[in-house]
């Protein structure tokens, strides 16, 4: 498996820059406020022919217990004791402090294996006697914004860790695998329920709103199928994001949305459904994804009858797009239908692959039509034509209608069409894209 490689040090001195900079993708949030970074991530990460997994940490602050700061704290401190190689990442303009010295003493106290690279020197770098006080060895001055001394950091890594046992990835994402990205606005519970998932305290939570900054991946295997779990920042109205912070969170939770496969969208039962729901399920259906809603804090609910009737009523009304989109109503603190929500991704995910052969689909056309007949044309005085349906392709499902006037079909037939085709075929809750495009005279060309 590949070697694990943590990069540690206080708010702000470039560990995120850094871990963009080795990681095969860009995977963190780039920020000059101290604290962007507060979940442990991991990324496939190269440096030369070097490749390993790296793990960017939240800064490390000195807290008491039950702090958010302290929370923060133990998620580096489960980096550091995994890792094969900790870096210690410290800022050259400032040089050493109080801080450095005390999470050093901490570093070896939970791992024998480290290094220290003094980032941001891109000027001259003086190797003051500082920095060998940390009894962490010669430091590695580097640049991580402007990419400078990776050769001396490929160097110091290659004389810390073997290489010549590591294989696979600790955590291998196969090209198919389901990715599932949890979506909804601050503190519904997205982090809450990947842990439950997962059953740990992978991702940093608690009662603070907005604690998760970045969108986080996570593997996972489910019942055979291979997961990417993707925690990502609440998603608050664009009049409420005015931090440049808050601006790229909302730009990361979208990116992640785009590659999406699934999206769970993650509500807060105690909270009315409101128009930001809304439009974060829109967004998910206009991008072509596939959706199910979560309801968390189900146990907080008194009456739930009701309120399922009620919530329902709304969603097939407000997101008429979609009929029957899955909803779940769960409890992540409770662990309660948290599987239940897995398996309606696994099963809207199979849907929105589905294809369907173009025999199946013109049968189907036939019967719809003959059931509902287009209306009479004002003009023309006749009936507009569909001739023929052909799937083109799925991921959503996209279907190719070929007709003699695609510009006189009217809307409310169109949408008659999608809800019969995906309540006849077995579709229910997946985004249907029709085009309509004329189709040709065959007596064109004849004189």
């Amino acid at each position: 498996m590949k070697k694990k490689i943590a990069l540690v040090g206080r708010p702000n001195v470039g560990k995120s820059t850094l871990f963009n900079r080795l990681g095969v993708q860009k995977k963190a949030i780039v920020h000059d406020r101290p604290g962007v970074t507060r979940d442990r991530k991991y990324a496939d990460a190269k440096i030369g022919p070097l490749e390993f997994i790296a793990i960017d940490t939240p800064g490390l602050e000195e807290a008491e217990e039950g702090q958010l700061e302290y929370r923060m704290m133990q998620q580096t401190m489960i980096s550091i004791m995994e890792a094969d190689l900790v870096c210690l990442v410290v800022d050259n303009r400032t040089g050493i402090t109080p801080t450095d010295r005390f999470f050093a003493e901490m570093i070896r106290k939970n791992n024998k294996n480290y290094i220290v690279i003094a980032n941001k020197s891109e000027s001259k770098f003086d190797y003051d006697k500082e920095y060998h006080k940390l009894g962490f060895g010669t430091p590695v001055p580097i640049s991580a914004e402007h990419g400078q001394g990776m050769a001396d950091l490929y160097d110091a890594i290659v004389e810390k860790v073997d290489f010549t046992e590591s294989e696979d990835s600790l955590d291998p994402i196969k090209s198919d695998s389901l990715q599932i990205v949890v979506a909804g606005r601050p503190n519904a519970g997205k982090s809450t329920f990947i842990n439950a998932i997962v059953g740990n305290e992978r991702l940093l939570t608690g009662p603070e709103a907005g604690i998760t900054r970045e969108s986080v991946e996570i593997s996972w295997q489910y019942k055979d199928n291979q997961m990417k779990l993707i925690d990502t920042a609440g998603l608050r109205r664009r009049s409420n994001v005015t931090k440049s912070l808050e601006r790229l969170s909302t730009g990361d939770c979208i990116e992640s949305i785009k590659f999406a496969n699934t999206v769970i969208l993650m509500l807060d039962a105690t909270i009315a459904l409101e128009q930001q729901d809304l439009t974060i399920a829109n967004y998910v259906i206009d991008q072509g994804r596939s959706l199910v809603i979560a309801v968390n804090k189900w146990d907080l609910v008194k009456d739930k009858a009701d309120y399922k009737d009620e919530f329902e009523y709304k969603i097939n009304k407000l997101l008429a797009q979609v009929k029957d989109v899955p909803v779940v109503y769960m409890s992540a603190l409770n662990k309660e239908n948290i599987n239940l929500v897995l398996d309606e991704c696994v099963n809207i995910y199979k849907l929105w692959n589905k294809k369907i052969s173009t025999s199946k689909l013109n049968d189907w056309l036939s019967f719809a039509l003959d059931n509902h007949p287009l209306p009479l044309h004002k003009k023309l005085g006749r009936r507009v034509r569909i001739k023929y349906i052909t799937q083109t392709k799925t991921r959503p499902p996209t279907f190719k209608l070929f007709t003699n006037d695609p510009s006189s079909i009217p809307d409310s037939y169109k949408k008659y069409l999608i809800n019969t085709l995906r309540a006849d075929l077995g579709m229910p809750g997946v985004p249907i894209r029709f085009y309509f495009v004329k189709s040709d005279n065959p007596y064109a060309k004849k004189k």
